[in-house]
């Protein structure tokens, strides 16, 4: 049931934006621009601009970002592409790169060549190919030359070449289009030998101190705003979103109740108009929860080995300890560099002690702040794991490795395994069964958790039937214990017949979804708002008093997935949506009043 909220760009806000341009600033409009699309972004104070949509996604992929691109210089705006006259691209402009959207690759392998950066290493040169430095060279048969523009990329007089291999090499550069050469800087004026690339220009700074920056890269980026750009409001600098208030009330901290209800929620986004996180979190404790799921992508936090980016993090794991709200963290989607084909599954095995150390240094950071880690999601269907289901022994491995790492640095965190999606599907490209699944975990001698993670079905069948003897509505979604949320049964006499009975399930996804336009939903269309708030409740019920002793916590999907659907996704009707107890503006739906009403001592 892992669902996370995707961003679409909104033509109808462009167009609104481009016709009161008489009324706006550029930058108000830019700002304006975002609130309405809801575009990811993280705001750069260093240069006051924010990387949104996918230039922040090729931003954050990027390895030492802000010594290949540098910090995003502009808003997003359209210009002329430089390689085809006449055909206009979004782009947003860095210090030292221009990244440009081509709309043909939109929807192609994953949009990974949507987004590209320019050939501003070929633009500045241009005109110069008569130099003797841009001239081509022949090939001197010792692996230096490339076919393609005919130059050589050595280590002498500078090493260009070693730059090159371990920055990105011909992604990031293109190929070398002079031999090195020596020019004045714009930047200090100096002079400096360096290598012209197709997207690029690399400089050698003996100076420094530090042989980290004896090679940088141009400030290119910059040099083309300063040729072409000097009116274009663009480049106006923004304000910094709103700050959180720091003068909430502090948690005492203490360790969870004998049976816990949770919600799973939508935290991040705080520089997003329509995110409230004090909001989200206020209306969790009005309903009674005082425990929050929130998902995290190891993809965003280290988008490369050497960097962790803690920033938003600390912001939600800081607003949500000072509401007095527990936090489940669930860690999903490996960086590319972490996986064995550049998909965000889970990491390979020889990355695998690379995750065991982010979740050691989490757990470390965040000691007394963040009470459970759950290790990964759903990790038996194919698209957690870049479309190949991996083997539950892979699981089992990185679930030991991340396991030992927290209790290492937070001996009173609670750790619970992934909970398998609910079905009885059987191809590895698509899913494994979530009873085959948890059967091989749970037969690993590696393995080790605190609670086990499970998540049931429930599709359009009330808590209490269960396929074949008390079977649900139908006449859809029944014929399978997978569609019903007594699949939690199963799983449990897996875990008894393992050696696992004594440990006790953590639901950390349950529920059922309403009325939607997502295909494959459909079974949500016959559950109106009251159906679903019964259905809820009574689940709630059973998981307490029917279940326990072995049943010790229970998360809700979701509590307010709805409002970024409604308010900038433009789709209140998002299966996402359906599935929440707030409606997309903030008020509570009759499901959301029967969990306020559970008695819950």
């Amino acid at each position: 049931m892992n669902r996370h909220v995707i961003t679409v760009f909104a033509f109808i806000a462009v167009l609104t934006i481009i016709l009161a341009g008489p009324l706006m600033s550029y930058a108000q409009q830019a700002d304006a621009r975002l609130q309405q699309q809801g575009e990811a972004s993280q705001y750069f104070p260093e240069t006051g601009h924010a990387a949104v949509g996918y230039f922040l996604n090729v931003w954050q992929n990027t390895p030492n970002a802000t010594f290949v691109l540098g910090y995003p210089t502009s808003q997003p705006f359209t210009e002329e592409s430089f390689t085809k006259p006449g055909e206009f691209y979004r782009v947003q402009y860095f210090q030292r790169a221009v990244l440009e959207e081509i709309p043909e690759f939109f929807g192609v392998e994953d949009n990974r060549y949507f987004v590209q950066g320019r050939l501003l290493g070929s633009q500045l040169a241009a005109g110069r190919e008569q130099e003797p430095s841009f001239q081509p060279v022949a090939d001197p048969g010792d692996g230096t030359w490339f076919e393609n523009t005919q130059h050589t990329l050595r280590d002498d007089p500078a090493p260009f070449r070693t730059f090159w291999l371990n920055n990105g090499g011909l992604d990031t550069f293109g190929y070398p289009i002079s031999e090195p050469l020596q020019e004045v800087n714009q930047a200090d004026n100096n002079t400096y030998w360096v290598q012209y690339f197709e997207r690029q220009r690399m400089e050698w700074h003996p100076e420094e101190p530090d042989p980290t920056y004896q090679v940088q890269l141009g400030l290119l980026g910059n040099e083309l705003r300063d040729a072409n750009h000097a009116d274009n409001m663009a480049f106006d600098p923004l304000p910094p979103p709103v700050a959180q208030d720091p003068n909430a009330p502090t948690s005492d901290g203490t360790r969870p109740a004998p049976f816990i209800y949770g919600y799973n929620a939508h935290l991040f986004g705080a520089e997003q108009p329509w995110q409230d996180r004090q909001r989200v979190l206020q209306l969790s404790k009005d309903s009674g929860v005082y425990w929050i799921r929130q998902q995290v992508g190891w993809e965003y936090l280290q988008p490369s080995p050497s960097e962790i980016r803690w920033k938003e993090l600390d912001h939600v794991v800081d607003d949500t300890h000072n509401a007095g709200v527990n936090m489940l963290i669930s860690v999903v989607r490996a960086p590319s560099w972490a996986t064995p084909d550049g998909d965000n599954g889970m990491p390979s095995a020889e990355h695998i002690p690379a995750f065991a150390n982010l979740m050691g240094e989490m757990a470390a950071r965040y000691r007394g702040k963040i009470q459970a880690y759950q290790i990964w999601n759903e990790q038996n269907l194919a698209h957690e794991n870049g479309g190949e289901v991996a083997s539950a022994d892979h699981y089992v491995n990185m679930m030991a490795a991340a396991y030992d790492a927290i209790k290492a640095a937070d001996p009173d965190a609670i750790v619970v395994s992934g909970g398998p999606s609910s079905t009885e599907t059987n191809k590895p490209d698509v899913a494994i069964s979530d009873v085959t699944f948890m059967r091989q975990m749970l037969s690993n001698p590696n393995f080790r958790t605190d609670f086990i993670g499970v998540h049931p079905g429930g599709q359009y069948n009330p808590p209490d039937t269960m396929w074949p003897d008390e079977p649900g509505p139908g006449p859809h979604w029944r014929e399978s214990r997978e569609f019903y949320f007594r699949r939690v049964e199963d799983i449990r006499q897996v875990m008894v017949e393992t050696g696992w009975g004594d440990r006790q399930i953590w639901l950390t996804e349950f529920g059922w979804a309403t009325t939607n336009n997502t295909p494959g939903y459909e079974y949500g269309n016959s559950t109106s708002f009251e159906t679903q708030a019964e259905w809820i409740a009574r689940a709630f019920e059973k998981g307490r008093y029917e279940y326990t002793p072995w049943m010790a916590a229970m998360f809700l999907w979701n509590l307010n997935f709805a409002v970024p659907w409604e308010q900038f996704e433009g789709n209140p009707l998002h299966e996402q949506a359906s599935f929440g107890v707030l409606n997309g503006d903030w008020s509570p739906r009759p499901a959301w009043y029967a969990i306020s009403n559970i008695p819950k001592e």
